[in-house]
């Protein structure tokens, strides 16, 4: 090929193929080494495109390097090592190469939900107990605090771009307070154009400010106060907009400048979740999912319980797999369903391109994966062709599901389902078992919280039952990013903050899963013969 055909055209061919054939193809001959040396940029880019490795907008190695964290890969210095660390990362993802874990311990003992910020180096977090905490993200260090008169117990939260969204202590939950990064204000006073927060809220921020010495890194400030004329409960932020909905009507809000850019009427019976993009608005109720164009303000997609989708799968049973490591690749073998069984949807998650739907049912314990929905709102497929229905063991209890970068995350009471979808519709499946007495049947303390990064599990765990043969990652270049971590002095109102408060009730707290290194052999986590590095996959949990 190289003798009789223009080096363009031969770029084109070679961009098609797999990145394995690329890697073996400069070993075949002199030439094929020649090119692929003199055009090795090119091959590879084009390769990290085909295979979804970065975005079509990425152009620098740099940016593609950075996705997400902010942080480039140690050592990666051509398109070549990363496409080769990205496959050992899906690998990774898989269940077929390393994961490994380490303890991030925040302040505090009673973490309910958190939100990471990978690029700023910072985790949010609010308590069982009241307040919302942010810590440096590897040392754990406490950047900036709220109190527990001021976010109310097991209080929701939202965070995205820089702004953080989260209940307001009042017994009608009717307002959604809005703060922003201390760091992204351009003007002194600067708050939402069209609902700036009130006074309260000053007051609360000036009171807030303890720590100083890392100012602004993880500092907030007021900046909207989002009110609703009815309850709305439930609610999601996907930059810029803000998605709070009732049983009754849709509400989408602008976090930039907090004006109202739609309302929606629902009318349905209860809905338990919601997620938005820039197209569609998507309402969870226990019966239905329901997806409207934000255009047109209409229902475009109605996806019933007792569908009936063509493509059903089992997951093996982790607990009948031989081993015991941290990370096990599981089995998926296809499931006539002969009756329907009844369905709960709890949860919906749209990918961030908004062409994949992921929807977990609590009873059943299953989620539903639909490639590309939009081609079902088009007349082009049909439901039960479009879905894949994944069912985990029934005796398990599935509690909440997180959906980025392809791949799916369900907590449930034995550990972590993470499902990677191929580029058709079909899916690989692995479990994370961080805990040492899950499998026998005796009761635990569900998972609260997921989140998934290109790199990262970050997750909530029982400190009782942590496994006690899984090895600690110890990040200690990034725990020295800070300096040592000062004792703030407290005003009345701070002295029960939570994270200084021992209860004797179940204690939880944030933990991070990362992936090892590349390897070309498979070992348990435990027998890992060197720190873990960038590329790897991080599963963080609590201890």
């Amino acid at each position: 090929m190289l003798y009789g055909l223009p080096a363009e055209v031969t770029l084109n061919v070679l961009s098609y193929l797999p990145i394995p054939s690329l890697l073996s193809l400069p070993v075949l001959s002199r030439r094929w080494l020649d090119f692929f040396t003199a055009n090795q940029s090119t091959i590879f880019r084009s390769a990290a495109l085909l295979h979804e490795y970065m975005q079509p907008r990425t152009s620098l190695l740099e940016d593609a390097l950075s996705l997400n964290t902010g942080r480039p890969w140690t050592g990666s210095t051509s398109w070549k090592d990363f496409c080769r660390r990205s496959i050992q990362l899906r690998k990774n993802w898989e269940g077929k190469g390393h994961a490994v874990a380490r303890a991030f311990s925040p302040p505090g003992l009673n973490v309910y939900r958190l939100k990471v910020d990978e690029k700023r180096g910072i985790c949010i977090m609010t308590c069982i107990w009241g307040g919302l905490n942010v810590v440096h993200l590897f040392s754990g260090t406490l950047l900036w605090c709220l109190s527990m008169s001021h976010v109310p117990s097991r209080a929701r939260c939202e965070y995205d771009n820089g702004y953080l969204v989260f209940d307001q202590n009042q017994e009608e939950d009717t307002s959604r307070e809005v703060w922003r990064l201390t760091s992204e204000f351009t003007a002194e006073g600067e708050v939402a154009a069209d609902a700036p927060p009130d006074g309260r809220q000053m007051d609360v921020s000036a009171r807030a400010e303890l720590y100083h010495q890392y100012a602004p890194l993880g500092q907030f400030q007021p900046w909207a106060l989002l009110r609703f004329p009815e309850i709305a409960w439930k609610y999601r932020l996907v930059y810029p907009t803000l998605l709070c909905a009732s049983d009754e009507h849709a509400f989408l809000h602008d976090v930039r400048t907090g004006s109202l850019l739609q309302t929606i009427d629902l009318r349905y019976r209860d809905i338990s979740d919601g997620d938005v993009n820039e197209r569609h608005v998507f309402f969870c109720e226990l019966d239905a999912v329901h997806v409207f164009s934000r255009e047109s303000g209409n229902e475009v997609l109605c996806i019933p319980t007792d569908v009936s989708l063509w493509s059903s799968q089992r997951v093996e049973d982790p607990f009948l797999v031989s081993g015991d490591w941290f990370t096990t690749p599981l089995s998926l073998y296809s499931e006539v369903v002969y009756e329907h069984r009844p369905t709960w949807f709890v949860a919906a998650r749209v990918s961030r391109d908004g062409r994949d739907l992921v929807v977990l049912s609590k009873n059943t314990c299953s989620i539903v994966f639909i490639r590309d929905f939009e081609r079902i709102c088009r007349g082009e497929t049909s439901l039960e062709q479009a879905g894949l229905v994944l069912n985990i063991q029934p005796k398990d209890t599935c509690y909440y599901l997180d959906f980025e970068h392809d791949h799916a995350c369900v907590a449930t009471m034995q550990g972590l389902y993470i499902f990677t979808f191929d580029p058709g519709c079909s899916a690989r499946v692995a479990f994370v078992r961080p805990s040492e007495n899950a499998s026998d049947g005796s009761p635990s303390y569900p998972i609260s919280c997921v989140q998934l990064t290109e790199r990262r599990i970050y997750f909530t765990w029982e400190d009782e039952r942590h496994r006690q043969d899984i090895p600690l990652f110890e990040d200690v270049e990034n725990a020295r990013e800070l300096s040592r971590p000062i004792t703030p002095a407290f005003d009345p109102d701070f002295q029960m903050s939570p994270w200084i408060v021992e209860h004797e009730e179940v204690q939880l707290r944030a933990r991070q899963c990362h992936l090892s290194p590349p390897v070309t052999t498979t070992l348990p986590a435990a027998h890992l013969p060197n720190p873990p590095t960038q590329d790897e996959l991080l599963i963080t949990y609590r201890l």
